[in-house]
């Protein structure tokens, strides 16, 4: 592998570094979101603080840290594979485009949830589509890295 990195053109180590960048602070923040929601359900005292830190979460970590993954992911992808894509690029778009959906909604049900207190079944289903996005996020992940 170091020996592909030694001889990749030095024009592709800005738009790859950003897509790990990105990949890397949405598989965290969406972490976040999952670790806050199943903290509120034990904490229900706590639950419309954790639900806020979650909204914000959201808004600041996880909507542009999916754009700067996706928009990098394609700029690479043009500088790379100009003709034909492996079989791992299509995971990688499946995650992103199939994950950006879920995102959306988990952004909904974290709003709803934070204007809630932290009360109801929104409450309840954000950790778990959180948890559903880190797996398909996962698989990407290993998809990309181990290019199977």
């Amino acid at each position: 592998m170091t020996v592909v990195a030694a001889i990749r053109p030095d024009s592709w180590n800005l738009p790859l570094f950003l897509h790990v960048l990105g990949a890397t602070v949405l598989f965290g923040a969406t972490a976040t979101v999952a670790v806050v929601g199943f903290a509120s359900r034990s904490r229900r005292d706590s639950a419309p603080l954790l639900f806020r830190i979650a909204w914000r979460t959201f808004l600041l970590g996880i909507i542009p840290s999916w754009i700067l993954m996706r928009v990098t992911a394609q700029w690479i992808l043009g500088k790379e594979y100009e003709d034909n894509e492996p079989g791992w690029v299509g995971v990688g778009f499946i995650v992103s485009e199939g994950g950006g959906l879920l995102l959306i909604v988990l952004g909904i049900l974290a709003w709803v949830a934070s204007r809630r207190n932290g009360a109801g079944k929104a409450a309840v289903a954000v950790p778990v589509l959180a948890s559903v996005i880190l797996i398909a996020l996962g698989v990407a992940w290993f998809a990309m890295s181990a290019k199977p």
